[in-house]
């Protein structure tokens, strides 16, 4: 591909450079809030007493 036409995906370059900076900027956001801090205790907040943690409450259909 002569050089002339790298020209074309210049729009294209520039987009992934654009979501690369937001997706960056984005991570940075989140670490100043404190969004990654104690991970484990967050990602706990999902089980109730009717789904207690380590409990096996769903399952698929036995097939015959």
């Amino acid at each position: 591909m002569p050089v002339e036409n790298y020209l074309e995906l210049l729009p294209i370059i520039l987009l992934g450079i654009f979501f690369f900076a937001v997706t960056a900027y984005m991570l940075y956001w989140a670490a100043n809030r404190g969004y990654f801090r104690n991970m484990d205790a967050q990602s706990r907040v999902i089980f109730t007493e009717e789904e207690p943690e380590g409990e096996l409450s769903d399952s698929f259909p036995n097939k015959d």
